[in-house]
């Protein structure tokens, strides 16, 4: 599991120096990160299929309203 862990946290930092690179202001950052998410899909889709991708595109959309609901003073849990 380390050397999986080592793998993504290299193609994180690599990703990172060359996606900022791209950047020249303000303006560019969504264009950047609307490459680097269709490079991703792309990716998935080769490896797992369209069906899976749209599941872990899902999942992923998912993950920041459960982060929204962390954020508030007093959560009502039902």
């Amino acid at each position: 599991m380390d050397k999986k862990i080592e793998t993504i946290n290299k193609a994180m930092e690599a990703l990172d120096k060359t996606a900022r690179s791209q950047i020249l202001g303000d303006d560019d950052k969504l264009l950047v990160a609307s490459a680097l998410m269709a490079v991703t899909r792309n990716l998935y889709i080769e490896t797992i299929g369209a069906d899976d991708t749209a599941h872990v595109f899902a999942s992923v959309a998912d993950s920041f309203y459960i982060e929204d609901m962390l954020h508030y003073d007093k959560p009502t849990i039902h």
